[in-house]
């Protein structure tokens, strides 16, 4: 059984999934040791997007996630019927050249904000 179909044990799992939020635009970026996806909502009316999560992964599990990712696409043709690519590219999808630098800026941001959360010295 490949690493992917192998069933988590039940006392492993959570007992309710995780709230889900819907994206309609990512950016993906690397470096040598992890696989950074932001995930946003296009808001055409407006023409921004609005950032709200973001996974950081190592390049194994990227490569899995792409399979499985794949995988899902090819049943859900089969059943559905072909999915339709984008007629043109919305300019806007296109991962800006900054992406490494404002995803450092984020995990610092990120290790700062733990770090006051969890420093007893600094109420809340």
């Amino acid at each position: 059984m490949s690493p992917a179909a192998t069933p988590v044990p039940a006392t492993t799992r959570r007992r309710r999934p995780p709230l889900a939020a819907y994206a309609n635009y990512f950016e993906v970026g690397h470096n040598a040791f992890e696989f950074l996806i932001d995930f946003g909502q296009f808001q055409p009316e407006a023409g921004a997007v609005t950032m709200h999560s973001r996974m950081a992964t190592g390049p194994v599990h990227a490569k899995l996630l792409a399979g499985l990712l794949a995988d899902a696409v090819n049943r859900f043709e089969r059943e559905y019927g072909i999915i339709e690519d984008l007629a043109q590219p919305v300019a806007t999808l296109v991962p800006p050249h900054d992406f490494e630098r404002r995803a450092v800026r984020a995990r610092a941001d990120a290790a700062s904000s733990l770090a006051i959360a969890t420093d007893p010295e600094v109420a809340p």
